[in-house]
């Protein structure tokens, strides 16, 4: 057993200190790691998403269950992180929201793509990319919403329903699963030359994907209060998988897709939460704090979960 995780987390681990490495002695900048970011969210993950589309059979599990077993303990961890920070840490609203957000977001691409697919194999890849196609744009725009209201600017919402349709078509892990749909649809298939060009991409994404979360992750310090990073860390890396467990299995969801549903909810604190933090200049040190000991502390709850999770298999 240990063995087993052992080799799914090692490698993981390993290409993440590359990335670290790389940047800190100042090889790997920031330039770098943006154009490497960019070909991994804009071009591999939604090429990996239609292909994975394409070659898959057609889902025997609810896709209804599936979001719900995951966004609906997503929803609680939000509101528990929020309102934990606001009366028990005496924080502001619009830091409370933030905490909040990072206490439910999931590193969902750069180390959720890795880990889930080597841990749950290829066929995990289609619920998984089912998830995280609406993760960013329907956290975004909840949390949006919320920060606008807290800071007293709801004129501005008039025109966050167009925003918020324009963000979804222009998403390109959207675009990718649509086109995947549509493809399969067809009938088609995929020639081999272009089944072949799609795998070279596929066998990338996990090795970029790792090196700029190390490489990020070389930018993030221990620079605030670590308090809030301990209240998001708990609610992040153990109660959120947790409820994901508990509301799946009682509404039934199969079980592969609830494996899935767990360890992408059982992911360290996703970098959204900093980008908010800067975008509204709500305690960017906070954040930083928070995703670093999230990410660190993941490396031994992530172990734990996948250990469980091939126990129930």
């Amino acid at each position: 057993m240990l063995g087993s995780i052992l080799n799914v987390i090692a490698p993981v681990l390993l290409l993440g200190v590359f990335g670290f490495a790389a940047t800190k002695v100042g090889y790997f900048r920031a330039a770098h790691r943006e154009g490497l970011e960019k070909y991994v969210f804009d071009y591999a993950v939604p090429v990996l998403l239609f292909h994975a589309v394409v070659k898959l059979d057609t889902p025997s599990a609810s896709t209804g269950a599936l979001f719900v077993a995951y966004y609906l303990p997503l929803s609680a961890v939000f509101l528990v992180g929020a309102i934990a920070a606001r009366w028990l840490l005496k924080r502001t609203t619009v830091e409370a929201i933030v905490i909040g957000l990072g206490a439910c977001y999931s590193n969902s691409v750069l180390l959720g793509i890795p880990l889930v697919s080597r841990a749950l194999g290829p066929d995990a890849l289609l619920p998984l990319f089912l998830l995280i196609s609406v993760h960013g744009i329907s956290v975004f725009a909840v949390v949006t919403v919320l920060m606008e209201v807290a800071k007293g600017q709801g004129a501005q919402l008039s025109t966050f329903p167009k925003q918020v349709a324009k963000g979804l078509i222009s998403n390109p892990l959207i675009q990718g699963l649509g086109a995947g749909f549509l493809w399969k649809a067809t009938g088609l298939g995929l020639h081999p030359l272009v089944a072949e060009m799609f795998d070279l991409v596929a066998t990338s994404v996990v090795p970029c994907a790792l090196f700029v979360l190390g490489s990020s992750l070389a930018t993030y310090t221990i620079s605030g209060s670590v308090v809030p990073a301990i209240l998001v860390t708990s609610i992040k890396n153990l109660l959120h998988p947790a409820l994901v467990w508990l509301v799946g299995s009682w509404i039934g969801l199969e079980r592969d897709w609830l494996a899935v549903a767990i360890l992408l909810a059982a992911m360290p604190t996703g970098m959204t939460m900093y980008q908010f933090a800067t975008r509204y200049q709500v305690a960017p040190p906070v954040a930083t704090t928070c995703i670093f000991v999230s990410t660190v502390s993941g490396i031994g709850t992530l172990s734990v979960v996948i250990a469980l999770l091939a126990g129930l298999s």
